[in-house]
């Protein structure tokens, strides 16, 4: 690895630790404060730790992919479905926010496995299955993460399975340090700071890229012309409607400390104010790493003349899509549907809802929080993902890199190669990238597996939990217990995960890489129907309900179906089956779910 990119790394994985050791607090008296927030958090920390977590290593190799082979359609199918899914969301707000503030209320759990099992009987069972399925999918994402950013070093620095587990073991570890000591306020705002220095290292290796790209004077291909006007598009969208404000600088005050004395509330520590100049200094730097993206930009489209532009970029999109039918569907329904059933959204919204009733916020200022978080939430992170897509397309061009079977990897290998100062510069900042991808979305999943194995798994062994009275006094034990369940959890998935490697040789790009995570969805995906059902019941006057025994089925089976397709794909090869998995899974648990009220309906009393 460079000295350039080494130090730029330590400097920001040592950045991400510092408002994580400005939150700590020694003890948490509830476990909301821990597992949902310790300090009232801004929206804008929730929205930027929700764009932070939405753009993960994994959503950057397939995207990377189809931009160097010049496949728009999926790129854009799939922003445009994670969009439209955090949209869903705010549809479906009315009683999701009822049940938390509820629960908030009461110190109750706030997970969508307790929100599932209130809506269908109220049987422990539902909330247990619902988030063992929930915790086994964002380990397994976790693990994914870590092998993906192990997986695109190895023509870097690592050249044999030992090291790259050794290297997955070091994330975890951050992941760790990141997440354990101030719960999950801290891990908002780490991700929050992950995000600030994504967005300028991200910028940075862009522009340097077109800088070999104009150096080069290669012939620009359609699609090529496409993601040149496309970046010069974003950018200057995210310069227009960011108004230099990427992070939030707000105040860290020692009432987060936990002080009780009295004294110096309100004061900011030295510490703090260093920390939010810093954050300041991101927003002008991202800023003016935008605006030479888009100059350099503007020189390549000047250089190829008005009717070029015009033609190369309209052929681009004309050219459609190598995918078939069935994939173009599974890439529309998984992140159409899984922002609804993803647990960290539903913990980032609690944090947005404790906050607000802490403060005394009225119901429509609160609304109007929450609808500015998920508008820009849903805007950005479909957007960054179109531009992964056009940054893979640049890269490959820029560097001649070969098009064909794991291309990220060889473009990093292709990088790494170059005898250069802008290429040694354009690949340390996109490991920097790369890191704050990978730790922002390992962190905040790992804070939501911790929240739901405390809330909802936890107390099925020790029922002295759910008494309010006896939690205060137990809850140092039961944060320890957690933490405990999960380190023993993650061993195991990282054995399969090795397990697995060494059997099939998963690459980053391959499909049974892809079989795995797909997988891991499938798990959530089987809580759509038992959510929405409730919902669309309540505003139809019907009640949208099942009965436990019913939303045992329903979740078992699912699952089921969508890990049985994935498992045929891998027996066989058979790449349909690997597609099909998505729509199998949601359309196995919407039938289920429709004999359950049509037998309801025929039989009073048997839901």
């Amino acid at each position: 690895m460079p000295l350039l990119a080494f130090a730029l790394l330590a400097v920001s994985l040592a950045i991400y630790l510092v408002p994580v050791h400005l939150l700590r607090r020694k003890a948490y008296e509830r476990a909301q404060d821990y597992f949902v927030s310790s300090e009232p958090t801004p929206p804008g920390v929730i929205q930027n730790s929700s764009i932070a977590y939405a753009l993960r290593v994994t959503t950057f190799g397939p995207f990377f992919a189809w931009g160097a082979t010049g496949d728009f359609w999926p790129a854009i199918v799939t922003s445009a479905a994670l969009g439209l899914g955090i949209c869903l969301i705010y549809v479906l707000r009315r009683l999701m926010l009822e049940f938390l503030d509820d629960a908030l209320r009461r110190d109750l759990s706030i997970t969508i496995h307790e929100f599932i099992a209130r809506q269908h009987g109220n049987d422990p069972r539902v909330r247990l299955l619902a988030s063992g399925l929930t915790v086994f999918a964002l380990s397994g994402l976790v693990i994914g993460e870590a092998f993906g950013v192990a997986t695109l070093l190895k023509p870097v620095l690592l050249d044999h399975v030992a090291g790259t587990y050794l290297f997955i073991f070091g994330m975890l570890t951050l992941m760790v340090l990141y997440t354990i000591p101030s719960g999950n306020s801290g891990v908002m705002r780490s991700a929050q700071s992950q995000l600030g220095l994504l967005y300028p290292t991200l910028f940075g290796s862009t522009a340097l890229l077109l800088y070999m790209l104009i150096s080069s004077v290669r012939p620009m291909p359609p699609h090529g012309t496409f993601a040149v006007e496309f970046l010069v598009a974003f950018c200057a969208v995210m310069i227009c409607y960011r108004r230099s404000r990427y992070v939030d600088a707000s105040p860290i005050t020692r009432t987060n400390y936990g002080n009780t004395d009295g004294t110096d509330l309100g004061r900011e520590p030295p510490g703090v104010r260093v920390f939010r100049w810093y954050e300041k200094k991101l927003n002008g730097w991202i800023t003016a790493l935008a605006a030479a993206v888009i100059g350099l930009s503007l020189m390549e489209l000047i250089s190829e003349g008005l009717p070029a532009i015009a033609h190369n970029g309209a052929a681009a999109l004309q050219t459609g899509t190598r995918m078939s039918n069935t994939a173009l569907a599974a890439l529309f329904l998984l992140p159409l549907f899984y922002p609804i059933v993803d647990m960290t959204n539903w913990q980032r919204i609690a944090a947005l809802e404790k906050d607000g009733e802490s403060s005394d916020l009225g119901p429509c200022q609160r609304l109007a929080a929450l609808r500015r978080v998920l508008r820009i939430y849903a805007t950005e992170s479909p957007l960054v993902w179109l531009f992964m897509c056009m940054f893979g397309a640049i890269a490959v061009l820029a560097t001649a890199t070969p098009v064909g079977g794991d291309v990220m990897q060889a473009f990093m290998g292709q990088l790494a190669s170059e005898d250069n100062l802008v290429a040694a510069a354009a690949m340390s900042l996109l490991l920097v990238s790369l890191f704050a991808m990978a730790l922002s979305t390992m962190s905040s999943a790992f804070s939501a597996s911790l929240c739901a194995i405390r809330y909802d798994i936890l107390p099925a062994f020790w029922p002295e939990l759910m008494s309010r009275s006896a939690q205060a006094a137990k809850e140092a034990i039961a944060t320890r217990r957690t933490i405990m369940a999960a380190g023993a959890l993650y061993l195991v998935i990282i054995i399969v995960f090795y397990v697995a490697d060494r059997y099939r040789q998963i690459g980053f790009a391959s499909s049974t890489f892809l079989a795995l995570l797909f997988a891991l969805y499938c798990a959530q995906l089987s809580f759509v129907p038992l959510i929405l059902g409730p919902v669309i019941g309540r505003t139809s006057g019907g009640r949208g309900t099942v009965s436990p025994r019913w939303a045992l089925v329903i979740l078992g089976s699912s699952s089921a179906i969508g890990l049985g397709t994935v498992i045929v794909y891998i027996m066989t090869g058979n790449e349909s089956s690997l597609w099909a998995a998505v729509p199998a899974c949601l359309g196995s648990g919407l039938l289920l779910f429709t004999v359950a009220r049509l037998l309801s309906g025929a039989r009073p009393g048997a839901a």
